[in-house]
């Protein structure tokens, strides 16, 4: 053996990527042995992020890898990631999204950025914004960074601005298409193991700025992407992947299957205003395409209770057991949520809360005015864990609390005006099919999560509000400039 030989053969011994290899599967190993739920979720999030990452080379921005691999945990692990903080308890997810942010906006001309200013929408966010900076001026010196957690629904709307730099080519749209079939499938595999929710939070990392909060085993915005799920299987699925029909049948039957064990009510009224709404925009065969799904998710999620009730299996859903009975209890509670009887406690509390929050809002001229700001918990309740609830479960509702009707104001006109601009757009259908169903799913999407908001404060809290405004600075991009940017090629990868 030469010389020559004998040094690559030794150097292959120090190879640093082997090394760093060995040493990840053998902490993979050890995690697993020690915490078998938590290592094998942990091995599934990181084949997910590092297929991500092999996959994104060469084809993304490293500003679109930042917000990826915040958006991603951000959807799937939801109020988990949240609270996953980094040195001086800065929310690792808002960090990867500022500094994706950033880099996006060095990256995009001038003359864009400036023409943005001029849409009525974003209009709305920035005075919005900047209500809410007069406010945190008095706030943050007097409750500290209570302050600037409840101001986050206004501040992360920005992020808007990603979504609109992201849809400047057809490529990227492709890329988000591709990138969102994924998440929803890994959001699909994750949501079934809620019913050990309570042993995964047990062994699971936790981390926190107030409180600690497990990494993993919370499921409060799965529901939302379970239903869009469904809408993606049916309408652009089959443009991405060469997968048969029925494959993407079945998928979206397991969506329904998944939502079936986090018992949402808000989802399954918000499946019938889906389909309300998706004849009204005339969209026939979508709407058909979609019944045809949900009625084999139906049969499939009978089925599945019968099996389960018959054969005696317990599974525990978010509202109790997943057998045959809860269809009885939920549809009583849906059809008659005005009776008192059929009433679950949380809809006795919301009630309670809105209550408090109205009389807070009409305590003084000022606060009906521009709202008592931020800082302060609007209601006076604790969850099972002895946490305070600072929200009243409504983000609408939050939105007068805090920046009083002057604020709602706004909030409602944004909302108006988002609306009356998908609706125009998809009546005009002077763009691809594929673009149009990607919009329309972006609509159907922002109708779920909006209504999810009417019970839940998600856009409270960065797992909704981030995606949330991220995607509808996606819609609006499309929109703006499907008619001169984009091709008329089918989303492909």
């Amino acid at each position: 053996m030469t010389t020559q030989t004998a040094t690559k053969v030794q150097g292959s011994w120090l190879d640093a990527r082997a090394l760093l290899g060995f040493g990840i599967a053998v902490g993979l190993g050890v995690l697993v042995a020690a915490f078998p739920v938590v290592g094998l979720e942990g091995i599934a999030v990181c084949l997910f992020l590092y297929g991500i990452s092999r996959w994104a080379r060469g084809r993304m921005e490293i500003w679109q890898v930042l917000v990826l691999l915040a958006l991603t945990p951000y959807i799937i692990l939801n109020y988990g990631f949240d609270n996953f903080a980094v040195g001086f308890n800065f929310p690792l997810g808002e960090l990867l999204m500022f500094m994706g942010l950033g880099l996006a906006i060095l990256s995009t001309p001038r003359g864009f950025l400036r023409n943005l200013l001029r849409d009525p929408v974003i209009v709305c966010l920035f005075a919005l914004l900047l209500l809410s900076c007069a406010h945190l001026i008095v706030d943050v010196p007097r409750y500290g960074f209570y302050a600037i957690r409840d101001s986050s629904v206004f501040v992360e709307a920005i992020f808007l601005i990603a979504g609109l730099v992201w849809a400047q080519s057809s490529r990227n749209i492709r890329l988000f298409a591709y990138w969102m079939f994924c998440v929803l499938l890994v959001n699909l595999v994750y949501t079934y193991t809620f019913p050990w929710n309570e042993r995964i939070q047990a062994v699971s990392p936790s981390s926190g700025i107030f409180h600690p909060v497990p990494l993993f085993g919370n499921y409060e915005q799965n529901g939302v992407f379970l239903v869009a799920g469904v809408l993606f299987c049916v309408w652009l699925a089959p443009s991405l992947v060469q997968w048969s029909r029925w494959v993407l049948l079945g998928l979206a039957v397991a969506q329904l299957g998944g939502l079936a064990i986090l018992q949402l009510r808000s989802m399954y009224v918000g499946i019938v205003l889906l389909l309300a709404l998706l004849l009204f925009l005339g969209e026939t065969k979508k709407m058909a395409g979609v019944a045809y799904a949900l009625a084999w998710g139906m049969g499939g999620v009978l089925a599945l209770l019968l099996a389960v009730t018959s054969l005696g299996i317990k599974l525990q859903g978010r509202m109790g057991p997943v057998d045959l009975s809860f269809i009885q209890e939920h549809a009583a509670t849906v059809l008659a949520l005005g009776d008192s009887n059929t009433r679950m406690s949380h809809d006795v509390d919301r009630g309670d809360w809105y209550g408090e929050v109205w009389d807070r809002v009409r305590s003084s001229p000022s606060n009906m005015a521009v709202g008592e700001g931020f800082g302060q918990a609007l209601i006076d309740f604790e969850n099972e864990q002895g946490i305070p609830v600072r929200q009243p479960h409504n983000t609408s509702l939050t939105v007068l609390a805090r920046l009083g009707f002057v604020g709602l104001s706004i909030w409602l006109l944004f909302l108006g005006l988002l609306a009356t601009r998908y609706v125009k757009f998809l009546r005009l259908r002077t763009t691809s099919p594929a673009i149009s169903a990607l919009v329309l799913w972006l609509l159907m999407y922002s109708v779920l999560a909006f209504m999810f908001t009417s019970v839940q404060p998600e856009f409270e809290f960065s797992h909704g509000a981030i995606p949330f405004f991220f995607m509808q600075g996606l819609a609006i991009g499309i929109m703006r400039n499907s008619s001169s940017r984009f091709d008329a090629r089918p989303l492909a990868i």
